[in-house]
């Protein structure tokens, strides 16, 4: 072609190798920012601080500290009306909050590694979801990842893979409650889908955010169970929370899903319960067993094989 040079393709191609390299880059420090919160929370809730004032503070401080950097760094508009604006509220204090409280709420009875691993069977309830209310027979892939996933879910709990009798160190109450999460997270990202992309996920996340730390914030009041006084050490691991496991998690996200696009995004955020797993070993000496090992390997298999056949269906939508 005319006035274009082969090196100026090749330094395309470098450029966008480049490009791909950072963003995968971004995606996994993401993963492990999120992975984090689990070891973090673990860590506040055994020295005794109680579940609304975590979430309270983590939720409030990162609204507080997002609004500064938006309005005073990037000079961005964070109002568009109470028509957008109430409903990303409504968003943050009661689908983040419920599902954040669910979770954590699990996190208090088993163990970080097999909360985070359960909480990723939640693209399963997106897929029902999006079956039930646009009305679409799934597809093979998506039955396959849904019978994968189950049995992913089971060998998880399990103890002896010849009984497949559940492993007594797990209560079935936070099994519950973390599956309740999966499923309120589903919902949330169904309906959010709506209202984020009318003012951009920075402002979105402020707004939702602010909405959550409100909600537990309204709660501890009314049941007098929020607790501010805090050692230094509580202080710190909070402060980690906010920084790590919210603002730098998602930022690093966003950014990294810029380079290499949603769908590879979403499969390199299957490494944050990995993650979750290392950290707890290295951090609270959880152990797995082997076969539940292997049944958080087939929960993240059905995870990106529901992601593969996503990104493939949205490619086929837009060359139509």
């Amino acid at each position: 072609m005319p006035g274009h040079s082969p090196s100026s393709s090749k330094d395309a191609r470098v450029q966008h190798a480049s490009n791909r390299f950072i963003g995968a880059a971004l995606c996994t420090i993401s993963a492990a920012g999120f992975a984090s919160l689990s070891i973090l929370g673990k860590l506040a809730l055994e020295l005794g601080l109680n579940l609304v004032t975590i979430l309270s503070l983590r939720f409030g401080l990162a609204a507080l500290l997002l609004a500064l950097s938006l309005k005073v760094i990037m000079r961005r508009r964070l109002f568009f009306g109470w028509r957008v604006t109430i409903p990303l509220i409504l968003l943050g204090s009661i689908g983040y909050a419920g599902q954040s409280a669910l979770y954590f709420a699990s996190l208090e009875r088993n163990p970080a590694s097999i909360t985070s691993l359960l909480l990723y069977v939640y693209p399963v309830f997106v897929a029902l979801l999006s079956w039930v209310l646009h009305r679409n027979s799934p597809s093979r892939r998506e039955v396959s990842a849904m019978i994968i996933a189950s049995a992913g879910v089971l060998f998880t709990l399990s103890d002896d893979v010849s009984r497949l009798s559940f492993d007594s160190s797990v209560d079935p109450l936070g099994v519950f409650l973390v599956l309740a999460s999966a499923a309120w997270y589903a919902v949330y990202i169904v309906i959010s889908d709506r209202f984020v992309h009318s003012v951009g996920p920075w402002v979105s996340t402020t707004w939702i955010t602010f909405g959550a730390g409100g909600s537990f914030l309204m709660m501890g009041l009314t049941t007098r169970t929020l607790d501010f006084r805090l050692s230094m050490g509580v202080a710190m691991i909070l402060l980690a929370i906010v920084l790590f496991s919210t603002i730098m998690a998602l930022g690093t996200f966003l950014a990294g899903m810029r380079r290499v696009g949603p769908t590879t995004a979403s499969l390199l955020s299957t490494l944050e319960p990995v993650f979750t797993v290392v950290l707890a070993l290295l951090f609270l000496d959880e152990h797995l067993s082997f076969i539940q090992m292997f049944g958080g390997t087939l929960v993240l298999a059905a995870v990106i094989l529901l992601t593969l056949t996503q990104g493939q269906s949205l490619k086929s939508k837009l060359s139509q």
